[in-house]
């Protein structure tokens, strides 16, 4: 069985930093060229990452607050690219050629009743899960308590109470009549 050693406390850190970083669209060579982090524009090699390290990542430069993250995979809807990250002081700004830095599940069941039972993952566990997988907000379905749906959002509020991640809700509507017409518009009004 192979095993492999949890990351450093490095390695975890720039991991949490690419998630959470405000994202811009530019191309890493003109923008390391004038950034003047590139040793060479033609290879894009930035003076971020260093042999003698064993993740491979000059510390002294991450600790300054510039991170360079050579040859990643970025993932986005066209597919997966090849791609350079530059961070400087938590935000990214420079991606070569584009980068989506998260995703965004628009339907989910967290902390869900269903058939007698409770789904496991509550709104902490099943958004740390997330979090790991690089998405960063979802769109929980809310589910009416007795038809009544300004309950039911009450009741999920309560349990998003535990949330690590941004969130919002989508009210299942699961009978028709005029109490719940009138408890969209209230819930549309008031908390939209």
């Amino acid at each position: 069985m192979k095993t492999t050693a949890p990351p450093s406390n490095m390695e975890a850190k720039i991991g949490m930093v690419v998630l959470i970083v405000a994202l811009q669209f530019v191309q890493l060579q003109a923008k390391c060229t004038e950034l003047g982090v590139c040793q060479s524009a033609d290879t894009g090699s930035c003076g971020f990452l260093s042999s003698a390290s064993s993740s491979g990542i000059n510390e002294e430069a991450v600790s300054s607050g510039s991170i360079a993250i050579l040859g990643g995979t970025v993932v986005n809807a066209d597919g997966q690219h090849a791609a350079n990250v530059y961070i400087k002081d938590g935000i990214i700004t420079a991606v070569g050629p584009d980068v989506v830095v998260s995703g965004i599940d628009p339907h989910t069941h967290l902390d869900m009743p269903f058939m007698g039972e409770v789904a496991c993952d509550d709104f902490f566990s099943g958004q740390a899960a997330a979090l790991a997988g690089g998405t960063t907000m979802h769109i929980d379905f809310a589910l009416p308590i007795n038809g009544d749906l300004i309950k039911g959002f009450h009741e999920w509020e309560k349990k998003a109470m535990k949330s690590c991640t941004d969130y919002g809700f989508h009210m299942a509507i699961t009978t028709w009549n005029k109490e719940v017409a009138r408890d969209m518009e209230v819930l549309a009004r008031e908390h939209a």
